[in-house]
């Protein structure tokens, strides 16, 4: 979920890719930038780059 959120997609475009609810999505979102310990979209991807949790495209394609 990060990762598409990395990529922009919204709550909608990521319930229709992990055949999920938007409601899903959004509880989903929640846990992840309490576990980050983040308020928005932005922070937890920079909180998830940061921490290694994500790692930039040029490296994940590699892999």
């Amino acid at each position: 979920m990060l990762r598409l959120i990395a990529r922009g997609a919204t709550n909608r475009d990521i319930a229709g890719k992990l055949f999920i609810t938007e409601a899903t999505v959004k509880t989903h979102l929640l846990h992840i930038f309490a576990k980050l310990a983040v308020k928005d979209r932005a922070a937890a991807v920079t909180a998830a780059y940061e921490t290694g949790l994500l790692k930039p495209a040029a490296e994940s394609d590699h892999h």
